[in-house]
């Protein structure tokens, strides 16, 4: 892992995300699973988000950017890492949203080709 990205993750790991971008969520009534889950990730340290935390962030879009380097370093190290639909379903939404990625390429290509 490049030592710019290690910096990301080790400066961010206590925070939330809510923290992080100062906007506070309430308590969605009335709303569906997603984003009653993506509301309260919202308030998860991402020291303790898991595969599936990151995969159905990044997949709604929801602080994508501040999650990047988490979620890069999980298919890093295995890209058929598996959240709650099928191995390799966050590097499936990773590269859906940074096709421009060349790491993430790579290892798209190598693993569902």
């Amino acid at each position: 892992m490049p030592r710019k990205e290690r910096g990301a993750i080790a400066s961010l790991t206590n925070k939330r995300l809510e923290e992080i971008d100062g906007q506070r969520w309430g308590t969605p009534c009335c709303a569906s699973y997603v984003e009653t889950t993506c509301a309260s990730l919202r308030k998860k340290p991402l020291r303790q988000f898991t595969t599936e935390d990151l995969r159905i962030m990044i997949a709604q879009d929801i602080g994508a950017d501040v999650l990047k380097p988490f979620a890069l370093a999980v298919p890093r190290d295995d890209p058929m890492a598996e959240g709650d639909y099928h191995p390799g379903d966050l590097l499936d939404a990773a590269f859906k949203r940074w096709p421009e990625d060349g790491v993430l390429t790579d290892l798209h290509r190598s693993h569902r080709s």
